[in-house]
């Protein structure tokens, strides 16, 4: 019995020993790390085709183009290399190469990583003949995107290399070097376009060359290119919009109200895609970054934050009529404004003395009239103010504004609608009142909104009603999107009945209002003047007062909407000089497709902010600075 039990303390002994020798040469050992790397078969991770990008209409917006890179494992490379000759063969500096390798040793020392990318087929054919002399470095092949317009990089974005971050996130997939969507359609469906990754196993022999693949392919994974996607997005009218931005910065957002269906996105400046592409692709990214004036990489449609302004006033009536406070015979006189204390909302209708209706109110832009709409807004609930504003709140955020839209394009602003709440904390619950924040009446005060907003607000009011979700994406491999969140219509909180009013006035603007000097002889339009005082701030103390926001909201035809609207041109003065002509041309391209106004057209084309824009670029530059809106000017 004694032997049998020492028999099991050797056996256990001996056991111990072989685990804890194991452990050794698995942890603390290279040894066995190198040899893994130096066998007879390589392994290619093929990196897929990326899926390409068309318009709605299928014109061809983006695909690729094959370039070589050279990978590097770092624990490969011995004392003899001879880094002269390789750097002369790649065409680098020593210099080069010592950062180049440190990268690559800073992301790991035994896994392969990107040495040199961006290598012409034509410089690759020399490199491949004698890399086998250079023990460490091996080749792969991928795809660079090549974008075959030089606009609209807010829609298309761009793609760039993987950070540590990304690489965490998705470990399994993504390595160094490896290259993801930064922005636009790229960023939002990275996934749908990268596809998937293959492995291809290659025999090499002593010197490192390939001489055949590896049983016959039999372990090979193949890639799976990504898939396809068609933009909503109308190339034709993109292309137009953007043209009418000439010297004019800001945004244009065009929605097909009967879908949701994004048909151009305009933000200017105009970036051109192709200045990410490519091994300048760095250095044209930190130049455009480092511009705080022009600020080109800010997408003004969708993150820009403005005073929606007079176009808000729409929203005013109907959550006036919703609420019950006013009807289609509510009527108010201006008296050149709205007075208030000492203080006055002065009015440019050029109607005074008169009774006042929506209609007229709306055509002609009557600031009395929506500041009388809204004191009764807030005064519903005498001694609940709180309450009047919060029902007010939830009415107006059923248009899509205070929050996000929840659409499918990579950036966005929530905006700010105010809550009674709100008001509660920044004044104290009693000492506020309906006069204080009189200003939200005519789209200014707290209120901001995005471009796109505005535009999804024009849909819900041609709809009468609702709206869908605005998306950018039509097709996913020539499949239509089936997205329950793009395709199902969100309704707001006003009844159907009371949007006649409104876009009866709206119309009314071409005809006896604010946009009687670009009226369309052919087409019937509703639409909606705006203008927002911005000022200049220097030193928190100092207000200079800055050239007004021209804003413009519009929907075409009115008897059959197919077109939506909405244009901020920054500091461009009155909504009728910018905004209304550009949005109107705009409109008329889409449904003719032509434009019979040449002479106004030529004007927009070919006239320009650049000395504003230069003027307040150097107000900027030698002074410390923020804006910020007052009330609407004139509408």
């Amino acid at each position: 019995m004694k032997k049998l039990y020492n028999f099991y303390i050797l056996l256990s002994s001996i056991g111990l020993i072989f685990i804890i020798r194991l452990f050794f040469i698995q942890i603390y050992t290279e040894k066995y790390i190198l040899n893994a790397f130096n066998t007879s078969i390589k392994q290619e991770i093929i990196i897929p085709e990326r899926g390409s990008i068309f318009d709605r209409n299928e014109n061809l917006l983006v695909f690729n183009k094959s370039i070589y890179e050279l990978i590097v494992i770092p624990i490969l490379i011995d004392e003899h290399f001879n880094i002269i000759e390789f750097c002369n063969l790649v065409g680098i500096e020593k210099k080069t190469f010592s950062k180049n390798l440190e990268k690559a040793k800073d992301y790991s020392k035994y896994l392969p990583s990107v040495f040199l990318p961006f290598i012409s087929k034509e410089k690759f054919a020399t490199i491949q003949e004698k890399l086998y002399k250079y023990k460490g470095f091996d080749w792969t092949k991928r795809s660079l995107r090549d974008y075959k317009v030089e606009s609209s990089s807010n829609i298309l974005g761009y793609i760039g290399e993987v950070t540590q971050k990304d690489i965490k996130k998705e470990s399994n997939y993504y390595q160094m070097g490896d290259f993801i969507g930064w922005a636009g359609v790229e960023k939002s469906y990275e996934k749908i376009l990268r596809g998937k990754k293959g492995i291809r196993y290659w025999v090499r022999d002593r010197k490192g060359c390939i001489i055949g693949n590896y049983n016959n392919r039999k372990n090979d994974i193949k890639a799976v290119s990504g898939n396809d996607i068609s933009l909503t997005i109308d190339w034709n009218l993109q292309n137009y919009a953007e043209k009418l931005m000439f010297q004019k910065k800001g945004g244009i957002v065009a929605i097909n109200p009967k879908n949701g269906e994004i048909l151009s996105l305009v933000s200017s400046p105009i970036n051109n895609p192709n200045l990410f592409v490519g091994i300048n692709r760095s250095k044209e990214f930190k130049k455009l970054m480092r511009d705080t004036i022009d600020n080109p990489l800010f997408d003004r449609t969708t993150q820009a934050r403005y005073p929606p302004a007079s176009p808000f006033k729409l929203l005013t009536e109907l959550a006036g009529l919703q609420m019950g406070v006013v009807n289609s015979n509510t009527t108010f006189i201006c008296y050149k404004g709205f007075k208030y204390g000492k203080k006055r909302i002065h009015c440019h209708s050029g109607i005074h003395g008169l009774p006042i209706g929506v209609e007229t109110a709306v055509a002609v832009s009557c600031n009395n009239y929506f500041a009388q709409v809204y004191k009764r807004v807030i005064e519903k609930y005498p001694k609940n103010l709180t309450k009047g504003v919060n029902e007010w709140s939830n009415i107006i955020k059923s248009f899509g504004f205070g929050n996000y839209l929840y659409n499918d394009l990579a950036t966005g602003e929530k905006g700010v609608i105010p809550s009674g709440d709100y008001y509660n904390k920044k004044y104290g619950t009693t000492k506020w009142n309906a006069i204080t924040i009189i200003s939200n009446s005519i789209g200014q005060g707290e209120i901001n909104v995005t471009p796109i907003q505005l535009a999804n607000m024009v849909c819900a009011i041609a709809n009468k009603g609702f709206f869908y979700t605005p998306h950018i994406v039509k097709r996913i491999n020539h499949r239509p999107i089936s997205n329950p969140n793009y395709t199902r219509a969100k309704h707001t909180k006003v009844k159907s009945k009371y949007f006649d009013l409104i876009i009866n006035g709206m119309e009314k603007v071409f005809m006896i209002g604010t946009g009687k000097s670009f009226k369309s002889s052919d087409i019937r339009m509703a639409g909606k003047t705006g203008t927002a005082q911005n000022f200049l701030k220097i030193n928190r103390q100092k207000i200079v007062s800055l050239p007004d926001h021209s804003i413009f909201i519009l929907f075409a035809p009115v008897e059959d909407p197919k077109i939506a609207i909405s244009v901020i041109i920054e500091n461009g003065g009155f909504g009728s000089r910018w905004a209304g002509p550009i949005a109107s041309l705009i409109a008329e391209k889409y449904i003719n497709n032509n434009v019979h106004r040449k002479n106004l057209e030529k004007k927009i084309l070919t006239s320009g902010l650049q000395k504003v824009y230069d003027t307040i670029a150097k107000m900027k530059k030698f002074n410390n600075f923020y804006t910020k809106s007052s009330f609407d000017k004139k509408k």
